[in-house]
């Protein structure tokens, strides 16, 4: 097989994965496993949230090459699809073409649920948080209107901002103004319930759960970062929570 084949195969498979919230360890697992069943021969492979290292030996020559992975997302129905395909090449019931070209269709594959649904899921999900914060009824849509600000302003300033802090930021600041006018408008409201139910789409849950699975994995550079990441969008919540409480007093 080339060797360049092997390796755009290997390395378009591993950032599919890393990119859209995979774990460094699968990552790293799965393109040693292509690589192997290609035939390759003294195989390391090495990953963290932004970049991506692969190298192997192939008739007596070593082929060394790195990708980064700059912007990340949250789709695990590509891990999955990505994750088949693997099992299928290492399998034999498809060849290294074949896996390499579902490869490139699943990277250009859009979100299988469309921009509105996944705005209106996270509306939903904020309404229904504040619900079990310990909210009423009224505190039910304003809730879900300031979690959908939230998502609406954050994937908005991503398009013009790659500064995370600054984005996660500035859309909990958002949805925090918008929960103190209409705790303004209507007083029977609590503040803190409807912004703990505003602050619900960024949480960072899949972070911390990669960090620690990376952690127990052995992967301590990707782990650390990982969670670093995490505490990162913490600390820009709770400024922008703080921020808004303040004005109360």
């Amino acid at each position: 097989m080339s060797s360049d084949l092997v390796m755009d195969t290997c390395l378009l498979a591993g950032s599919i994965i890393l990119k859209n919230g995979g774990e460094t360890y699968r990552t790293e697992e799965t393109m040693a496993l292509i690589a192997k069943a290609a035939g390759m021969d003294d195989v390391n492979s090495s990953a963290t949230p932004t970049s991506i290292i692969l190298s192997f030996r192939c008739s007596g020559f070593d082929h060394t090459r790195m990708v980064r992975t700059p912007k990340r997302t949250t789709n695990l129905n590509k891990i999955t699809l990505v994750n088949d395909v693997s099992r299928q090449f290492v399998g034999g019931k498809i060849n290294l073409e074949q896996a390499y070209r579902t490869l490139r269709e699943i990277d250009q594959k859009k979100q299988i649920y469309p921009k509105w649904l996944q705005h209106l899921a996270a509306a939903t999900a904020s309404g229904s948080f504040a619900m079990l914060a310990g909210g009423d009824w009224g505190s039910l849509v304003p809730s879900a209107i300031a979690g959908l600000i939230v998502n609406l302003s954050q994937e908005y300033l991503e398009q013009f901002v790659r500064m995370k802090f600054f984005t996660e930021f500035s859309a909990a600041l958002l949805g925090g103004l918008f929960a103190l006018l209409t705790v303004t408008v209507f007083p029977q409201l609590h503040l803190s319930i409807i912004i703990i139910g505003a602050m619900l789409p960024l949480f960072p849950g899949i972070a911390i759960t990669n960090s620690l699975r990376d952690l127990m994995a052995g992967d301590l550079v990707a782990g650390v970062s990982r969670g670093v990441e995490a505490m990162l969008t913490a600390v820009s919540v709770a400024v922008a929570t703080a921020i808004i409480l303040s004005f109360t007093r």
